[in-house]
């Protein structure tokens, strides 16, 4: 068996291989006790000091200046790629996920003005069409290959759709996108990664300040619109810049998570779990379950990385102030203590405890949205194509990327198409 350490050098680097099964990982990393050191950062595996991390008030936002692992790859940059990491730190303070207490508080209560319930439930009739209008043009083929003509168009173009950006820039922002993803759970020393994303973040700010700036005070969507005007306490506004993040924030999270979200689910259900695909087929009903049960079980995000203020101890480790707290999510998410049978996968489960969309404060704003996209993707695969499966199962190609986990291709076969 690899070595823990091993196995984590292969998680870190990041290695592709390992990413298509970290789990016999996770369970040596739980194994090892609830707090590990690993080089510059400590890791948490377990749930209930992962979850305790997550809301704790000694618990900063993890790309900063401040952090163990900023720290650790500084000295072997150059001056401007010093400056380019600092400046992209900035540009990620901005998000609602990247600041903490008044300062979220502030973000967040901003956001949801826009990002309201009843907002986000008027798309699932507009995602249903999307899941059909995106299958009718394939269903004749009989083979597609699932990430690149299904499971990145469909939350693309429904965020794409909520913020009235325009159908033809839909690939560049894609784009903009998953260089974000690579940068987050990158080596930070590895400069060409650093350059490309700083390359991407600043235009991506610069294209949707101009989309802003056609969009005020004109026609737009309800949630451009309400994210326009969105007023807090004393006429309190988003900043530009704070828009800018604010955005990209929903952008990423609302497209790259939710495209390697559905390809895991399938990977789970059409080769692991085929049993659970089949029972989905014979009772529909259990399809909210299910996709909590997918979230916990087969979730886009492996880690967030955290910071804490001030000296303290995590699980018998010692953990100095503004030490990187990785807070392992998708090992916590099979932690025995909390979910009983944790490494089994069961669409009854009552699994909504599950990490996967955080806690606390910092829950996913988004999260309804993605938990519609998928309940449309498994009510109309299962009714419609019910004897679907992989063409390659045993050569499911996934991403180098630690921290957000999916398949890079997915080739599928629909068969009989039902009514």
């Amino acid at each position: 068996m690899t070595t823990l350490e091993d196995g984590l050098l292969r998680f870190f680097r990041p290695d592709a291989e390992l990413m298509a099964d970290p789990f016999p990982l996770y369970a040596q990393l739980r194994e090892a006790g609830p707090a590990y050191r690993f080089k510059d950062r400590v890791l948490v595996s377990h749930f209930e000091p992962a979850r305790e991390l997550l809301v704790a008030p000694t618990t900063r936002q993890g790309l900063s200046v401040r952090g163990s692992r900023y720290r650790a790859v500084i000295d072997g940059l150059g001056e401007d790629d010093v400056t380019k990491l600092v400046e992209l730190f900035g540009f990620y303070e901005k998000r609602v996920s990247g600041v903490d207490g008044d300062k979220h508080k502030r973000l967040r209560r901003l956001a949801q003005r826009a990002f309201t319930h009843r907002v986000v439930s008027q798309m699932e009739q507009r995602i249903q069409e999307i899941t059909d209008q995106l299958l009718a043009s394939v269903a004749d083929r009989g083979t597609f290959e699932f990430v690149e003509e299904f499971a990145y168009h469909l939350p693309l173009i429904v965020i794409c759709d909520m913020f009235d950006i325009p159908s033809e820039d839909r690939g560049q922002l894609r784009d903009w996108a998953s260089d974000l993803g690579r940068f987050v759970g990158a080596d930070w020393s590895d400069v060409k990664t650093l350059r490309e994303t700083h390359r991407s973040v600043f235009a991506m700010r610069e294209y949707l300040t101009g989309v802003f700036a056609g969009k005020r005070g004109g026609e737009t969507t309800e949630l451009m619109a309400a994210l326009l005007n969105a007023e807090g306490d004393e006429e309190d506004h988003f900043t530009e810049d704070e828009l800018v993040a604010v955005i990209t924030q929903f952008v990423f999270a609302g497209h790259e998570t939710t495209t390697n979200l559905m390809g895991n689910s399938m990977v789970t259900l059409l080769r692991d779990h085929r049993e659970q695909w089949e029972l989905l087929r014979e009772q529909p009903e259990l399809v909210p379950g299910a996709v909590e049960e997918l979230l916990r079980y087969s979730g886009t995000t492996q880690y967030v990385d955290k910071l804490v203020s001030e000296d303290c101890e995590i699980g018998g480790v010692e953990v100095k102030a503004w030490d990187t707290v990785v807070v392992a999510v998708a090992a916590a998410n099979r932690d025995e203590t909390a979910f009983p049978d944790g490494e089994r996968f069961d669409v009854t489960r009552d699994g909504k405890s599950h990490l996967s969309f955080g806690f606390g404060p910092h829950h996913c704003l988004g999260a309804a949205l993605a938990r519609i996209e998928m309940a449309t993707l498994l009510r109309t695969l299962t009714r419609r194509f019910p004897e679907m499966g992989l063409v390659e199962p045993e050569h499911v190609v996934y991403g180098a990327n630690s921290m957000l986990r999916g398949p890079e291709r997915l080739p599928v076969r629909l068969g009989r198409e039902h009514s």
